[in-house]
Order: structure tokens, then C-alpha cells, then sequence
């Protein structure tokens, strides 16, 4: 068997660094290129966004591959880039804050409506989850949109 040296792993390395940086730097010039409406590929943001953040691994990609098959006129570009920069590495913190975000949010509604408030800790994980999923689609659609639409505007 052949043993890997340092210079070996510090080229392969090097390798797969400039590699990722020519696929990024490729889905970069494909967005920006598109002429898709700002509108639309906003909206193909937000969706990558929001199947990301679907804690369950390979799920994720599952749904992923059903939405680029089922809409096929959908923008990939952005799709891929939002579920890029929104992996489940960076999600953690998040996911670990979804049962406080469920606590408050259903204790707020308790206090505003005459509805008894579940205890249970997967209704809070639940309502947590899904409040932070899709404030962050909502957020990733607007600064999306405002970037797109400025770089539209910018083009011209």
C-alpha cells in the first residue's frame, strides 16, 4: 500500500479548494447572468432556503431534487446557492434555539387567545422550527430580491 505524504495531501487539498472556488465562481456568473426576472429567482432562493433548513440529512436533498424535477423552470443557480449558505452546519445554532422560539411563541398565544397552551416539548420544537424556517425564507427572499433587482438595475 502507498502512503500519502504531506506535499501529496497539501496538493490534493489545493486541489479541491481551487476546484470549489471554479464551481462557485461558475454559479456565481450563472446568477448573475440569468435573465430571469428578480422576482423569480428570489423566489428560488427562498425555497433552497427553506428546504435547507430541514434538520433530517439527505431529506433535505431528497425534497431538493423532487422541487428541481417539478419545477423545472425554476432557477437552479440561486436554488443551489441558498442551500450552499444555508447547510446544516451553519443551521445548528439554530435548530438548538427552536424550543425556546416555540416556548415563546406559544406562550404569547396563550396570553392573547383563550386556546390552553400544549406543555408537550415537540409542539414547542415544532412551532420553534417552524417559525425561524420561515422567517428566514421571508429574509432570504427580501435581501435576495433587493440584491437582484439592484443588480438589474446596475446593468442596465
Amino acid at each position: 500500500m502507498k502512503a500519502i505524504n504531506f506535499v501529496q495531501l497539501k496538493e490534493m487539498a489545493l486541489n479541491r479548494v481551487d476546484r470549489i472556488r471554479r464551481e462557485a465562481r461558475a454559479h456565481w456568473q450563472e446568477m448573475t447572468a440569468a435573465e430571469a426576472p428578480a422576482g423569480e429567482m428570489s423566489m428560488a432562493f427562498a425555497a433552497g432556503t427553506l428546504i435547507s433548513t430541514i434538520p433530517v440529512p439527505l431529506v433535505d436533498m431528497a425534497i431538493a431534487a423532487y422541487v428541481m424535477r417539478r419545477f423545472s423552470k425554476m432557477p437552479r443557480a440561486p436554488f443551489f446557492t441558498a442551500m450552499a449558505l444555508t447547510n446544516n452546519l451553519v443551521m445548528a445554532p439554530l435548530y438548538a434555539s427552536t424550543p425556546r422560539v416555540g416556548s415563546y411563541a406559544i406562550q404569547w398565544m396563550a396570553l392573547h387567545t383563550p386556546v390552553v397552551a400544549p406543555e408537550a416539548f415537540l409542539v414547542r420544537v415544532l412551532v420553534g422550527y417552524v417559525l425561524i424556517a420561515l422567517g428566514l425564507a421571508l429574509g432570504s427572499f427580501i435581501v435576495a430580491n433587493t440584491g437582484f433587482r439592484g443588480l438589474k438595475l446596475a446593468r442596465r
